[in-house]
């Protein structure tokens, strides 16, 4: 959710999709985000939201091991 608020204009990409790979750090803190395909325009605003969201620290170790390295894929 953090990083689809940071996604202005999404009708803009209605029918698109992207998929990005996403390694975060134990506070939260995005270390990379990667495009691993799908519309180049709404990989790019995908990236640039990314980079510009506010993503919370995971509530317990747990939690992040299964976020650490994610694949978020975005179908709008």
């Amino acid at each position: 959710m953090a990083i689809q608020s940071r996604l202005f204009d999404a009708g803009l990409y209605q029918g698109k999709q992207c998929v990005l790979h996403i390694n975060l750090a134990p506070d939260g803190r995005l270390k990379s985000v990667t495009s691993e395909g799908g519309d180049p325009a709404l990989c790019q605003a995908a990236l640039a939201a990314a980079r510009s969201a506010n993503i919370p620290k995971p509530p317990s170790e747990a939690v992040y091991d299964k976020i650490k390295d994610a694949k978020l894929d975005f179908k709008l």
